[in-house]
C-alpha cells in the first residue's frame, strides 16, 4: 500500500541505529557494581601511552557493563558526551555511543574513578572508545574451561523474562557449556518467543554467536534445568548429497530418467545449529517426454530433510522455480 511505512522497518532502523551505531542520549540508571578501577589498573612504562591523554594506562582485560552509560570525552560526569554521526544522521536526532551489557569492554586507562575503554564486542564497533565511570564495569568470571559464567547483569530483563530469572541465567551458562555451538552467547538476546509459547508455558530462546560460523537460535522452557543441550551435528556431505537425490527423484515426473549431478554443482554449507544446505541440479524428462534441467537446493535439520525447493532452468526463461 502506498503511503504506509512499515512498522517492522522502523524498529528494525531504530535497532541497527541503536546497537550497531550507538544508544539514545537518556542513561540508564547505573546498578552498582564491583568497582574494577583500582584492581585493572597497571603502572608499567612499557604500555604505550597513546590512548592516555590523562591518566595512567591500564591493564587491558577484558571487563563486562552493568547497566548502561553514554561514553565522555574526558573522565568527568559533565564531560561531553561523544555524538554518534552515523546514528545521529540515520534517525534525524541527536545520538551518542553508549555501552551497555550487551557490549564488552577493553580498560585501557584509569584516572581516579574513571576509566577509559574501547568496545571490543560487538566486533563492528571496535572503533569506539571513551571515559565511564568505574562502578559500571565488573569483571568477568570464566569456569575452568574458558568459557564465560554469565551473571544475571548480562541480561535485558523485563515482564516476560523477570518472573525466571533465576532458572534463566542457569540454562543459558548450561548451554554455554554443553553445546560446542554457544561458546560465545549473547546474553541480551534472551526473549520470550511468540510463536512457540503458551499462556501457561513459556518458551525462550538465546542467540549464540560463534565466531567462524553463522549464529543462531537456541530455544528453552524455564523446566529445562534437567535436559542437555548438546549440540545437534549437520548431516554430511555425502548423505546430503544422497538425500538431494532422493528428493529429486521423489519430485520428477519420471524417477527413472533423473541424472543428478553428484560433484561438479554440488554447494554444501552447514553451521553448528545442525542446519546445513546443498545445492546441485539434475536432468530429468518431463511428463510429455522432454528432457529439461533443474537446479534442486535441500534444507537439513540434522539428518532430516525439512525443504526442498526445485526450479527448471533454461537458458531461454531463467528459472522458474517451485516447493515440493
Amino acid at each position: 500500500m502506498k503511503g504506509v511505512v512499515s512498522v517492522t522497518a522502523i524498529l528494525a532502523v531504530a535497532f541497527i541505529a541503536g546497537t550497531m551505531f550507538g544508544k539514545s542520549s537518556n542513561n540508564a540508571v547505573d546498578a552498582s557494581s564491583t568497582d574494577v578501577g583500582t584492581s585493572l589498573a597497571v603502572t608499567s612504562a612499557s604500555r604505550s601511552n597513546s590512548d592516555c591523554e590523562t591518566g595512567q594506562p591500564a591493564s587491558g582485560k577484558i571487563v563486562a557493563v552493568t547497566g548502561s552509560y553514554d561514553l565522555r570525552k574526558i573522565p568527568a560526569k559533565n564531560g561531553s558526551r561523544i555524538k554518534n554521526q552515523k546514528a545521529s544522521r540515520i534517525l534525524k536526532t541527536v545520538q551518542y555511543h553508549q555501552i551497555d551489557s550487551s557490549t564488552s569492554v577493553k580498560q585501557i586507562c584509569t584516572n581516579g574513578k574513571w576509566s577509559k575503554v574501547q568496545i571490543v564486542k560487538p566486533e563492528w564497533l571496535t572503533f569506539v572508545k571513551g571515559w565511564v565511570p568505574n562502578h559500571v564495569l565488573r569483571g568477568i568470571e570464566h569456569s575452568t574451561d574458558g568459557r564465560r559464567k554469565y551473571t544475571k547483569d548480562d541480561f535485558y530483563w523485563n515482564d516476560n523474562t523477570s518472573p525466571y530469572k533465576s532458572q534463566i541465567v542457569s540454562i543459558v551458562n548450561k548451554i554455554s557449556r554443553e553445546n560446542s555451538g554457544c561458546a560465545s552467547i549473547d546474553a541480551a538476546t534472551v526473549s520470550r518467543s511468540p510463536s512457540k509459547s503458551k499462556p501457561s508455558d513459556p518458551v525462550f530462546f538465546v542467540t549464540c554467536t560463534p565466531s567462524s560460523k553463522r549464529a543462531f537460535n537456541v530455544w528453552f522452557k524455564p523446566s529445562d534445568i534437567d535436559k542437555t543441550f548438546l549440540a545437534t551435528p549437520a548431516i554430511d556431505k555425502g548423505d546430503a548429497t544422497l538425500a538431494c537425490e532422493r528428493a529429486a527423484k521423489d519430485a520428477a515426473t519420471h524417477p527413472s530418467t533423473v541424472n543428478f549431478s553428484r560433484f561438479l554443482d554440488v554447494v554444501y554449507s552447514s553451521g553448528q545449529d545442525g542446519r546445513a544446505s546443498l545445492d546441485s541440479s539434475f536432468t530429468a524428462k518431463n511428463s510429455i517426454g522432454l528432457k529439461l534441467r533443474y537446479h534442486i537446493r535441500c534444507l537439513f535439520d540434522g539428518n532430516t530433510l525439512i525443504e526442498k525447493n526445485i526450479g527448471e532452468t533454461d537458458r531461454s526463461a531463467g528459472l522458474r522455480g517451485f516447493s515440493k
